[in-house]
């Protein structure tokens, strides 16, 4: 996700999507009652007079704006389509009041009007830009050779490929536990020296096509302590820089954004359960039990599922935004979960609302 223009006094953000995992964040950010404009096709009759032959119009591009009434996410056709009346566009061929649906495409601007932005939705957008500058440290290793990796907007730096240097018969590669020492030591070091310069967040992948990555990523957990947590695995038919081109092409950056925050809403909704199962009193669920935690100042994380937020009627709408503008002032934090994976599915059948609480609530 680009953010081009953020001008939260006239409520208007300006996105540009960046591939599907984008527009499902604009899914959940766009709002019936929201205006959208952007650049978008639509078909205009002529008026030729000729009663006999039927005009089916002729396609035009054209910029227009419109209030939201519908959105609607075609994750098969890679398009994001919002409907609702017109209001502003070409008059030579449009009429406001009328209705017209934008296809959202990856690489649209797309000017979104809001009366007012909630944080919860300006940080989603906020999170989703900066997920694409997060850097991936790719290792592909396999039998005998090794190539390290960094994979970032740009693309591919790669900074270090590690050949064996013991062969048999016929050049084939005999490997020993000598030599295989010897080239995770090689990669060790390297790894080391790239977390120490890279951010935090910086995640490891170690990709291949057999188990000498999972050899690896053993081998990593004693030498390199700062690797801990942040390793993850990938299948791909090579260990050479091949293999690195292979993962980023099979869309790995943001498969593994997509792991991170599905990990993050697994982990949250495991704390609610097992708060639940020990009847700790430090979890509540459903409005009433919110508010009233809300109240006590004692919300640590507020749990809210997607689908409850973006389905919700106005005047609810609304009351929930000020919870969450509660919450974030007690210095809570907030967080969506997906209704597409078992982490929401469970928060929606406690209400699609839940938190973790800072101290148990007094009786009342």
């Amino acid at each position: 996700m680009k953010i081009v223009a953020k001008k939260l006094k006239t409520g208007k953000i300006v996105v540009v999507p960046e591939d599907m995992d984008d527009l499902w964040h604009l899914y959940n950010v766009i709002l019936p009652g929201d205006q959208v404009a952007a650049r978008t096709v639509r078909r205009v009759r002529r008026d030729s007079g000729d009663t006999s032959r039927p005009d089916k119009g002729e396609r035009r591009r054209m910029f227009i704006r419109l209030i939201v009434e519908e959105v609607a996410l075609h994750k098969y056709s890679n398009r994001l389509r919002v409907k609702g009346k017109i209001l502003e566009g070409p008059e030579d061929f449009v009429s406001t009041g009328t209705y017209h649906t934008i296809n959202i495409e990856p690489a649209l601007k797309v000017e979104i009007i809001k009366e007012r932005w909630p944080n919860l939705l300006i940080r989603r957008l906020q999170d989703a830009a900066s997920r694409k500058g997060q850097r991936l440290i790719v290792i592909a290793v396999e039998e005998g050779q090794a190539s390290i990796g960094i994979i970032d907007d740009s693309g591919i730096d790669v900074r270090v490929e590690i050949h064996g240097t013991s062969r048999g018969k016929y050049g084939k590669y005999i490997q020993t536990v000598e030599t295989m020492d010897q080239m995770f030591s090689g990669i060790s070091l390297q790894l080391q020296e790239l977390l120490e310069r890279l951010p935090e967040n910086t995640r490891v992948v170690i990709v291949g096509p057999g188990s000498t990555k999972e050899k690896l990523a053993e081998y990593l957990k004693s030498k390199v302590p700062t690797s801990k947590g942040r390793v993850l695995f990938e299948h791909v038919s090579t260990g050479t820089v091949a293999g690195i081109y292979e993962a980023l092409n099979r869309g790995i950056v943001e498969r593994i954004a997509s792991e991170i925050r599905l990990n993050r809403e697994i982990h949250l909704m495991g704390e609610v359960m097992k708060h639940l199962g020990k009847d700790t009193g430090k979890t509540a669920y459903g409005w009433d039990d919110i508010v009233r935690a809300v109240q006590f100042g004692a919300v640590e994380t507020l749990l809210v599922l997607d689908k409850l937020f973006r389905e919700a009627q106005p005047d609810y709408r609304r009351k929930l935004e000020n919870v969450m503008r509660q919450v974030e002032k007690q210095a809570g934090s907030l967080e969506i979960f997906s209704a597409d994976h078992e982490a929401g599915k469970q928060l929606e059948g406690l209400g699609g609302l839940a938190a973790l609480l800072r101290f148990k609530l007094p009786n009342s």
